[in-house]
């Protein structure tokens, strides 16, 4: 599979990947990365009042949880509360 590819099957997977609190991204951004041939960046809103610990943690979980849909292509997952 291409990077190309790759970024959009992850982008499908964030826009509908809920946490175990029932927390799913506002707002998601795939792209391949610039810097990196072999990763995918992956930005998410998680919409206003949540804190950074939970933004992080929201990170982690769904990087994780969308690491197989990546394919060979590793995942720089980052949330925000906007």
């Amino acid at each position: 599979m291409d990077i190309n590819r790759a970024a959009t099957a992850v982008e499908q997977f964030v826009t509908a990947y809920v946490d175990a609190h029932g927390r799913r991204a506002r707002e998601v951004r795939v792209h391949p990365s610039g810097d990196d041939a072999s990763h995918i960046k992956v930005w998410v809103d998680l919409g206003a009042d949540v804190d950074d610990e939970t933004c992080a943690a929201w990170a982690a979980a769904c990087g994780a949880a969308a690491a197989a849909t990546a394919g060979a292509f590793q995942l720089e997952v980052r949330a925000e509360s906007l």
